[in-house]
């Protein structure tokens, strides 16, 4: 027994239990409030999320499938979502129970990830460093639908790593090629696959450079897997790009770019982040810099060790700068000129190396921290006092930034139903209010027929709460539809576009967003019942709307005009303590 104690403290096995204990610590709200939890809804439960749902459903369905739920029948890859892996809770689950289940392993793994790629770098010392590190890069508020392809980024690192090393066994290998797989499965090659196969190319070419064969060829036939799996994930997409002859609307040639200035790009991406890829790296940054600049000053007085730890927190610094300078460049004038001459890749967002940013933050937060002790130990002689001071500036530390992790903006739906915990009011929408599952059943009893039967349209809620409780939408979000779909829904709210110049070029130059847009509601999406907003004058096409299939409309606001334009009010829905009311519209009378 005393042995299996001192192999399972060997590899950290107390600070993997830590780690499982603030995991539950960080869910209880979860438990607690259940659907009553607020989510994240912008690119989360108004986007990802259904596509997951849509995806469940249609799994290992041929390339060339029309899904028939989503813009009045679209193909396949308009579905595609940013990771294979996590589908299947979405088969098998409750769609509730899928969005919590995804954010439980995503979040688990960028804990062990983290904890693993720090206990190699520092040979098994400092562990409480490591595993501080962890703790908090578990805690950054990503989208857990995006689930490994950022916050999966250290297991992977740490795998590679680990295929390099010489004295490994094959078994190890195995274990290694099996993490490698559920990387490429679990992430999206548009977001981080396509510089991880590239700097895997990279390392591989420099270590035959180096002679080092053995490891070269295991990093080659990683490289070689991910890109098998990442073929076999994306088929569908690349099957358009092969095969389908229809033009995505991203391609659009009547698209505009508009360069945005390098300085406010640049300095947006290194002092915050990407909200994408959240890495609340603020402070991080500003501790890492002077912990650099003190280790050179103090360079003479460091041993090796430390000095090597110096130049890593150095290039990690560096690397992030560099990351956010291509950033600005690709998002400015010398980016738009690119896109120009990429053809059908115009689109392709080449900056999105950024979403490396939490794991090269949280490791430069880790190497950064273990030069500072080091700095301490060099400055207070007595090392009792030094170890003292040690364990306060790290608890302190710890302390500081998991607070500001969980108030961050970004965060703050989480915190507001931490907060609601105790004070029973919640200040964002809740999983409940936004999806309203108990309204949408009503709805559909109400209409009385088979929800394939006919198609729906919403104003003044996002398309996704319809498709989330089983309606076949004419409307959308999707990063990846045809150019032809595009230009036949822009007829049925021209008039609208024409009222706006902002929605107008939000809708032309992008375009991802296939929503019924109003111009008197703008660019909002979400309006409750206490708000009395009401639509004055909605000018739609609805001839041109019932020719997409459509046959009622959901509004979140009363349409005074709904009968000059041929809708017919069936009733209201609410739910007594809900967010929204739901005017059900009818289109009648279109020849």
């Amino acid at each position: 027994m005393r042995s299996v104690w001192k192999s399972f403290c060997k590899i950290g096995g107390i600070y993997y239990l830590a780690g499982a204990v603030c995991i539950l610590i960080y869910y209880l709200p979860h438990m607690i409030l259940g659907q009553d939890m607020a989510f994240r809804i912008v690119d989360y439960l108004d986007d990802e999320i259904v596509q997951y749902l849509l995806n469940g459903k249609y799994f290992f369905a041929p390339v060339d499938t029309v899904v028939e739920e989503w813009l009045s029948g679209a193909p396949l890859y308009s579905i595609q979502t940013p990771t294979f892996l996590f589908i299947w809770p979405f088969k098998w689950m409750t769609l509730f129970g899928a969005v919590i289940t995804i954010d439980v392993i995503t979040r688990s793994l960028s804990f062990v990830g983290m904890f693993l790629l720090c206990d190699k770098y520092f040979n098994g010392n400092k562990r409480i460093i490591s595993w501080i590190a962890s703790v908090l890069y578990m805690l950054l508020p990503f989208y857990p639908t995006y689930a490994l392809s950022s916050m999966g980024l250290p297991l992977l690192i740490w795998a590679v790593w680990n295929l390099t090393q010489e004295k490994e066994k094959k078994s190890q290998y195995a274990v290694y090629y099996a993490i490698l797989a559920v990387f490429a499965l679990g992430s999206s090659f548009a977001l981080t696959g396509y510089f991880v196969v590239g700097f895997m190319g990279l390392y591989m070419i420099i270590l035959f450079v180096k002679k080092k064969k053995c490891a070269g060829y295991r990093i080659l036939g990683g490289c070689g897997l991910i890109t098998i799996l990442y073929c076999y994930v994306f088929r569908s997409t690349i099957y358009q790009i092969l095969f389908d002859s229809a033009i995505s609307h991203r391609s659009d040639p009547d698209r505009i770019y508009e360069p945005l200035p390098f300085w406010d790009s640049f300095m947006n991406m290194f002092k915050y982040g990407q909200y994408h890829a959240p890495s609340v790296h603020t402070y991080v940054m500003a501790f890492a810099l002077g912990v650099i600049v003190l280790g050179f000053l103090f360079w003479e007085k460091l041993d090796d060790t430390t000095k090597k730890q110096v130049k890593c927190a150095l290039v990690l610094w560096l690397a992030a700068l560099g990351i956010a300078v291509f950033n600005a460049l690709y998002r400015g004038v010398p980016g738009v000129l690119l896109r120009q001459v990429m053809g059908v890749l115009k689109s392709f967002q080449l900056e999105r190396i950024f979403w490396a940013n939490p794991m090269i933050w949280y490791f430069e937060l880790a190497v950064s921290s273990a030069v500072f002790v080091k700095l301490i130990s060099v400055v207070i002689k007595n090392s009792m006092f030094c170890k003292i001071v040690s364990a306060g500036f790290l608890t302190a530390m710890g302390l500081f930034l998991g607070r500001h992790i969980i108030t961050h903006i970004d965060n703050i739906e989480y915190f507001s139903s931490v907060k609601s915990i105790f004070t029973k009011e919640n200040d964002q929408l809740t999983y409940r209010d936004f999806y309203d599952h108990e309204v949408f059943e009503e709805i559909e009893e109400y209409i009385g027929r088979d929800q394939s039967e006919y198609r729906v349209a919403s104003i003044g809620m996002v398309p996704a709460i319809a498709s989330a409780n089983g309606f076949y939408t004419v409307d959308g979000y999707s990063n990846n539809y045809t150019l032809e779909y595009k230009k036949t829904f822009r007829k049925v709210i021209e008039k609208e576009l024409d009222k706006s110049g902002e929605i107008k070029a939000y809708y032309d130059n992008w375009g991802s967003r296939c929503y019924m847009f109003c111009a008197e509601l703008g660019l909002d999406y979400r309006f409750g019942k206490d708000e009395n907003v009401v639509i004055e004058q909605l000018d739609i096409d609805t001839k041109a709307l019932a020719e997409l299939g459509c046959e009622y409309i959901f509004s979140a606001v009363r349409i005074e005009n709904a009968t000059e334009i041929n809708l017919e009010l069936l009733d209201v829905f609410s739910r007594e303590d809900g967010f929204m009311e739901v005017y059900l519209y009818e289109i009648v009378d279109v020849k």
